[in-house]
This record gives C-alpha cells, sequence and structure tokens, in this order.
C-alpha cells in the first residue's frame, strides 16, 4: 500500500480531495439545468451542501480534538465519492439534491479534521507555511477541475460524477496507509492560545472581523458556484467555456495563495483585507455590466485574489489562536459554510424574481454591510497588531 509522509501529504491530498469536488461542483448545476431545474433549485444544490457542512464541521472539529483526527479524515473521502457514484444514476432534481447532502457531510468531517492535523505539525512561521502550502494545493485542483468537469460533461453529462466518484474512492487506502493520530504537544497547545489574545482590540477582535469577511467571500462564490452556469447557458456559453471562467477563480486563489505565503506582511492588517475587498466588489460590478467572456474572466480573477486572503487569514488565525486546533478549524469551515449556504439560496431567489444577474448585486449589498463592520471592529486600532507574531 502506497504510503507518503508529512509533508508529501499537505501536497497531494488537499488536491486531491478538492479535484474531485470541482469537478463535482460544476457537473451538479450542469446537470440540473438539464433536468429542467430553476435558479431556486441550482441555489440549493449548494445550500443543502454547504447546511450539513456548516452545521457539522464545527461539530466534527470538536470531535476530532477528542477522539484523533484519523477516522474522520479517513471517512470524509469515502462519504464524498459514494454520493458522487450515486449521483450518476440521478434522474430528477431532488434526487441531486438528496445526494448534495451527502457531499457536505463527507467535506464537513474531512477539512476539519485534516486542516487540525496539519496545523500539529508546526508552529509560529513554520505554521504559516504549512498553511500557505495547504491553500497553494486546493486551490491549484480549482486550476483544472472545472475545465475537466465542463470537458467531461460535454463527452456525457454523467462522466463527471463518475471521475469525482474514482478520485475520492481511491484516495482512501493512501489516507489509510499514511495518516496517524498524535497528541498536540504542550508548546503547541499554548503557543496557539496566548494569553493576552482574548483582550478588547487584540487579535482575536481582527479574528472576528475576518470570520466576517471570509462570510461574504462564500457568499459570494456560492453565487459565482451556482448561479453563474444559468447565466452563461443564458449567453450561450457551453459548459467548456464556463469550466474555464470558473478555473480562473482558483488561478486567481492559487497567485493570491503564492503571495501571501511569502510574506508576513498581511498579518492583522487591515489595509490588506479591505483592499482585498474593493478588488471583489469591482469584479461583482463587471459581472453584473457586461456579457464579454473575457470581462467574465477578469471578474472572476478579481473574486478570487480577494478570496485568498480573507480564507488564508482565516485559517491561519482560527488555528493559531483557538485552543483547541480542531475547534478552530471547524469554526473556520462552519463559518464559510453558512456563507455557501445562504449564497446560492438567497441568490437563487433574487434571480428567479428579479433576473440572473441580480444575485450580484445582493453580493454588493453584503459586502458593503460588511465591510462596514469591519471598520467599527477594526478601522480604529491602527495599522497592523503585531503582539504576537
Amino acid at each position: 500500500m502506497i504510503q507518503v509522509n508529512e509533508r508529501m501529504m499537505i501536497i497531494l491530498v488537499p488536491f486531491w480531495m478538492d479535484l474531485s469536488a470541482s469537478v463535482f461542483y460544476l457537473a451538479a448545476p450542469l446537470l440540473v439545468i438539464d433536468l429542467g431545474g430553476n435558479p431556486i433549485e441550482l441555489g440549493l444544490i449548494g445550500t443543502i451542501a454547504a447546511s450539513v457542512h456548516m452545521i457539522l464541521a464545527h461539530l466534527a472539529g470538536r470531535l476530532s480534538d477528542r477522539l484523533g483526527r484519523r477516522a474522520l479524515i479517513i471517512a470524509g473521502p469515502f462519504i464524498f465519492g459514494g454520493a458522487c457514484l450515486l449521483m450518476t444514476q440521478a434522474k430528477e432534481v431532488k434526487e441531486v439534491l438528496a445526494l448534495a447532502a451527502f457531499n457536505g457531510l463527507g467535506m464537513a468531517i474531512f477539512w476539519p479534521s485534516f486542516q487540525a492535523c496539519i496545523a500539529e505539525m508546526q508552529t509560529g512561521s513554520g505554521l504559516a507555511r504549512n498553511i500557505g502550502s495547504f491553500n497553494m494545493s486546493w486551490t491549484a485542483s480549482h486550476l483544472v477541475g472545472p475545465t475537466l468537469s465542463g470537458f467531461l460533461f460535454v463527452l456525457h453529462p454523467r462522466l463527471p460524477f463518475w471521475a469525482a466518484a474514482a478520485l475520492c474512492l481511491l484516495l482512501v487506502p493512501l489516507l489509510a496507509a499514511s495518516v496517524s493520530d498524535k497528541q498536540p504537544r504542550p508548546e503547541d497547545i499554548r503557543e496557539s492560545f496566548p494569553q493576552e489574545s482574548q483582550e478588547i482590540g487584540g487579535p482575536m477582535t481582527f479574528l472576528y472581523a475576518i470570520w466576517i469577511a471570509n462570510f461574504a467571500s462564500f457568499f459570494i462564490l456560492g453565487n459565482a458556484r451556482y448561479q453563474f452556469p444559468k447565466l452563461a447557458r443564458e449567453l450561450a456559453m457551453s459548459p467548456y467555456v464556463i469550466g474555464l471562467l470558473m478555473s480562473c477563480i482558483g488561478l486567481a486563489q492559487f497567485v493570491g495563495f503564492f503571495f501571501l505565503r511569502g510574506s508576513d506582511r498581511w498579518h492583522f492588517n487591515r489595509f490588506y483585507l479591505l483592499g482585498s475587498q474593493l478588488l471583489a466588489a469591482t469584479g461583482l460590478v463587471l459581472v453584473l455590466s457586461f456579457s464579454q467572456p473575457l470581462v467574465f474572466t477578469a471578474a472572476f480573477l478579481m473574486l478570487g485574489l480577494g478570496v485568498s486572503l480573507t480564507y488564508y487569514s482565516s485559517l491561519y488565525y482560527s488555528v493559531r489562536l483557538m485552543k483547541g486546533k480542531g475547534k478552530g478549524s471547524g469554526l473556520h469551515e462552519s463559518i464559510l459554510g453558512c456563507g455557501v449556504v445562504l449564497g446560492p439560496f438567497l441568490g437563487g431567489i433574487v434571480a428567479y424574481s428579479a433576473g440572473l444577474r441580480t444575485p450580484y448585486l445582493l453580493c454588493l449589498a453584503l459586502l458593503a454591510g460588511v465591510m462596514a463592520i469591519e471598520f467599527v471592529l477594526i478601522g480604529r486600532k491602527g495599522k497592523r497588531s503585531t503582539i504576537f507574531l
């Protein structure tokens, strides 16, 4: 049985797992469109999967702190792959929606446990680099996953689900041979939860702002992932072109993670946070205002760059500042899951009632409100808080 070391696991496993997920996340809306689904049903794919993710990720993170990471890490791709396998036989929209819940279950128990496992391998700057490598790995899968999914969908609408199932189920024996449970060292626990972090205006205040920002980022991504395919099909774009456009988000995230991994200037820096959100707002305006694929390309690149900062910050601060790393990664996953729950669902409602571009107007309004809240939390605290770096 093939076994990989910790360093290779950080690079290989997130890519492998999210490659299967990114194949599924484009194919599912395209299949629902072919089955006659409306924008509300498209939004429900993401809402159902993310609801399960949101509710269970925090619980799964806490459970991994108490019982160990290994069993949950192995079970995640097994459940996700089984759901994708059943998806190859789905004949009605309601069957796709039901199976989306099992996809959410697989992700909810896998990601918090795996992220906590990574966090236990290093501390301090080593932790930041490990998280950077992890981020670049899963994002690299989004460079090829949507394009592959669109290409396979053109060949046969069920082929992407066969591919996603095969990827996940092949990952199970690799994880079984490579992952072992280990207790965090006492110095890791002390380092990740400094006593002063509870002070008003300290790093915990910044963490709360980042959680709100990451919620908004995944609210926007949920709409891009589940609502944009409907708009694109109305504009006569093929599934392959839609897949290429979705891959632009992954490309921008990969580039963003690459530069963030090599610098600490963004740590607790409000200007980086607000700048990334202004970039995302510009991308939303482009989606609202134009119909050309090249403009959509630019828009999705901006959205991906904006998300890269909020996601990286949320995961790093969560496992650095929270006492239990599983608890921290679980909260991180649950909060972004909440964004994916509400984004496609509310976006589907406004798209159904007011037009296919209105979800992006809703995203702009949310982003403006979130930035106002962030300014109240951290806008008067100075440029940086470096007490615990």
